[in-house]
């Protein structure tokens, strides 16, 4: 059954060939199942493996070494956490009974600061299901919550602020590459690596400093312009919506006008009146057109004018006082409902505390507390340059993927058209920016690219933020099999790690805040809940519309149609220059300083 599943899977894709695609989703059970590999078990005990000395793999002290017997509902794990200097803790969990030969580490999101093992968009992946992967997560070199402005403090030291941007990671794959050798006497047949948010920068970061790592990487949503994002971007979101006196102008009640205006005016693109926006980019809106008559007392249906400026602000972005931009682009129409505002005019949004702390502590090469007060940031090439000058550590920009295809890499890179907190812009442009360096056809070899349509940050939004983009990166990596449609799905309640919160009966959670649901560290996935819909996605620049009859819930019902913007866009800002070829360089520290390692 499992090869008569593979032939027809490997001969639809045949079939879709001429145009890249397929007319109907390959289901994840489908992509899992023609990828199975056999159990292999352990050669020596959980505790002797706490006997493994991993300094010489990873080329550093590890103190604390310490093993335990996880017992789990998915079998017994020999859980190994410990501390590699300077101070990354991290957390390797192996499968003392159902090893499949597979190891996979996965993202840390914000600024991270806690060791936590788990998966996301694995929820229909049989063998993540199941337990059957070595899996592992670090801390990212410091301790602390994801967000807030004492998160941020670990960048008053030079080593953090290296073993944050990308040191981290490595370090622990190697740990945990080590300590799959040794309990099993063989090292993984193939390895993956799976974030989204900040854990979607680390996965890039991933393939283009390290490309032999991974030979899979799932990205989704990154904040690979990293020095840019948490500064202008999140800025601009705080200061473009405030009057002189610091109060807020449009708040999270008010944006509702805003967008209804939006889905009223906009063509859906999918055949489908349904609200959601297959390609937003489409939308060509004025806020001006919501604005209240002159002299009209009752505005619940149309913004005020003041309002209406303040809107046309955060579409537009972080731009100079002549109008020039500073980042690549603002939230996209449709993405209304998510935006970061406060509840209050004088209240706090998500961005406050991102751009605060990135701004202080992060960012810049030398930490100015004072700085965390945004109404001291200024929009100028003076605050950008400064800004800008730690983005060969930071960044996750760097267009030469050679080394990481030349290896047989994958990478499967996915952002939601809704996001609030990072652009889409931002990867539209990545992902162009690769093609241009490598060429389409070589970059089609190793890479594919998904918009979800009214999808927020790594989740939640109107539209269908369920999906599995594990499956066919394994499928892609194991069997060959080029990934094409991928069934996308809602949910009566959004059941995403960055989902719903409870009761919001499938809207956005308000003021764009990302709603981190309590997720234990596990290391396995957890399924996927019942959808009540679902819609196909496509490679960029290929969306999704109605085929005319059948189910309008139903993602069979829909075939693949290159977008109207289905030429490379032109991005024209002073952000634009950080995405090209080897622009990252690696660092060290001197006498207390980073310094850029090679130089005098």
């Amino acid at each position: 059954m499992k090869n008569i599943l593979l032939t027809l899977t490997v001969l639809l894709a045949v079939m879709g060939a001429g145009a890249g695609l397929l007319p109907v989703p390959v289901t994840p059970a489908q992509a899992a199942d023609s990828a199975s590999l056999p159990v292999v078990a352990p050669v020596i005990s959980c505790n002797a493996l706490g006997n493994v000395d991993l300094a010489p793999a990873v080329g550093a002290p590890v103190h604390g070494q310490k093993v335990t017997v996880l017992q789990t509902p998915k079998g017994k794990f020999c859980k190994v956490t410990g501390q590699i200097a300077l101070a990354i803790s991290f957390e390797v969990d192996l499968p003392m009974e159902h090893w499949t030969q597979r190891f996979l580490q996965g993202g840390c999101g914000g600024l991270c600061g806690m060791t936590r093992v788990g998966v996301s968009n694995a929820g229909a992946c049989a063998p993540a299901l199941n337990g059957e992967f070595v899996m592992a997560g670090d801390d990212m070199g410091h301790t602390g919550s994801m967000m807030g402005l004492a998160q941020g403090a670990f960048g008053r030291d030079p080593q953090k602020r290296i073993d944050f941007a990308y040191r981290a990671n490595h370090i622990t794959t190697l740990a945990a590459k080590a300590l799959t050798a040794a309990f099993y006497g063989r090292a993984p047949k193939y390895s993956y690596f799976v974030g989204r948010s900040d854990g979607g920068r680390e996965a890039l970061m991933e393939a283009q400093r390290f490309p032999d790592d991974f030979d899979g990487i799932s990205a989704g949503a990154p904040a690979a312009l990293f020095t840019v994002q948490n500064s202008f971007y999140h800025a601009w979101n705080v200061r473009g919506n405030q009057r002189a006196d610091g109060t807020s102008i449009l708040l999270q009640g008010r944006v509702g006008v805003l967008h209804d205006a939006v889905i009223r005016h906009c063509d859906t693109l999918s055949g489908v009146k349904d609200g959601i926006l297959e390609d937003p980019r489409t939308c060509h809106f004025d806020p001006a057109w919501v604005r209240c008559p002159a002299g009209q007392s009752d505005i619940s249906h149309c913004l005020t004018a003041e309002e209406t400026q303040a809107a046309v602000r955060l579409y537009t972005g972080a731009t100079d006082a002549s109008g020039h931009p500073y980042i690549i682009g603002g939230p996209l129409p449709g993405s209304e409902l998510q935006w970061a505002l406060p509840a209050t005019a004088h209240g706090e949004s998500m961005s406050n505390g991102i751009a605060a702390s990135a701004i202080a502590y992060v960012i810049p090469a030398q930490v100015d507390e004072k700085a965390a007060d945004l109404g001291r940031f200024r929009f100028d090439d003076a605050s950008f340059a400064r800004m800008s000058e730690l983005a060969t550590l930071y960044n996750a920009e760097n267009t030469n993927l050679r080394a990481f295809h030349k290896r047989g890499g994958r990478l499967i890179l996915w952002h939601g058209l809704a996001d609030q907190s990072i652009s889409p812009l931002n990867t539209i442009a990545y992902y162009q920016g690769v093609q241009r360096e490598m060429g389409v056809e070589q970059t089609d070899q190793f890479m594919r690219f998904y918009l979800l349509p009214g999808v927020g940050h790594c989740g939640n939004g109107e539209g269908f933020p369920q999906v599995d983009f594990l499956s066919p990166l394994m499928a892609w990596t194991e069997t060959g099999l080029t990934p094409a449609a991928i069934r996308t799905e809602r949910t009566a309640q959004g059941r995403e790690p960055m989902g719903q919160p409870p009761g919001s009966n499938g809207k956005p959670p308000a003021g764009g805040q990302i709603h981190v649901a309590p997720m234990p560290s596990q290391p396995y996935a957890r399924p996927n809940a019942t959808a009540i819909a679902s819609r196909p996605v496509y490679p960029y620049p290929y969306i999704a519309r109605y085929a005319g009859a059948g189910d309008v819930n139903d993602a069979r019902n829909y075939r693949p149609v290159k977008s109207p913007v289905s030429l490379p866009m032109t991005f024209t800002s002073h952000a634009t220059p950080l995405i090209g070829p080897d622009n990252q360089k690696q660092y060290g520290v001197r006498d207390g300083r980073l310094v850029v390692e090679g130089a005098k």
